[in-house]
């Protein structure tokens, strides 16, 4: 038995993990924002707690992401020829119990974050909240063998969270709101491009760069928020001085 990795491009290795770390550290800045939302406005919205929170999971998730990587790149490798490109194909044995739990934890961490943020949109049944935990628990221990199951997953609980902004912002019609239902709209599709990676490795490069998109365009929003908040803030002091 065998655990599918990755399949990538042989150049894009090191930017790979570039970008992974870049991803970290741009999320642990939407975390960082959040919390300081929250601290701002405790007592109106709860929420970016809740925010702060799953964001964080990711951020971890991702690290997990590195930390495997590192530990196989060193491992079993075999290179490829799939028409003109040349792709690297990494499997490593299920006994090695280190890169499993890695590999579970990302996985796990990633989907828990999500579903943080789904919940957090969509309080409505607790039953339904339990099934989806559940779900996401059994995609969990199959997409160790099986990397598709877990960014259909994936895409579908930020599918959601991207629907529920969208439904906001067709409320309010905030210019915030409509970047943060694109920004999950590009994770989602991101999602989408990293399923048929094994038939066209070089997709591999495009569904990174624009994950990393939907990121920075998330942190754009929450600064915004924050900005904007402040604004808010010191205009209703300035009136009750």
């Amino acid at each position: 038995m065998v655990t599918q990795v990755m399949i990538s491009p042989n150049w894009f290795l090191t930017k790979d993990m570039l970008i992974h770390i870049f991803s970290v550290i741009t999320l642990i800045l939407i975390a960082a924002f959040s919390m300081r939302f929250y601290f701002f406005r405790k007592k109106e919205n709860k929420n970016y707690l809740y925010f702060a929170a799953s964001f964080i999971l990711i951020a971890i998730s991702f690290l997990w992401k590195i930390v495997t990587d590192i530990t196989i790149y060193s491992d079993i490798i075999h290179t490829k020829k799939l028409g003109i490109f040349t792709i690297t194909y990494k499997t490593i044995y299920a006994e090695k119990l280190l890169f499993v739990a890695g590999h579970f934890a990302h996985y796990l961490l990633m989907l828990l974050g999500l579903y943080i943020l789904y919940v957090v949109l969509n309080r409505r049944s607790t039953m339904n909240h339990l099934l989806i935990l559940y779900f996401i628990v059994i995609t969990t221990v199959f997409s160790n063998f099986s990397y598709f199951i877990f960014h259909l997953t994936a895409g579908a609980l930020l599918l959601g969270i991207a629907y529920r902004y969208y439904t906001i912002y067709r409320t309010n019609k905030r210019r915030l709101t409509k970047v943060i239902f694109i920004s999950f709209g590009i994770l989602a599709l991101a999602q989408a491009l990293f399923m048929p990676v094994k038939l066209y490795a070089n997709i591999y490069v495009a569904a990174q760069v624009v994950q990393l998109t939907g990121f920075l365009l998330l942190l754009t929003a929450f600064v915004l928020v924050l900005k904007n908040g402040k604004k808010k803030s010191n205009k209703y002091h300035k009136r009750h001085a």
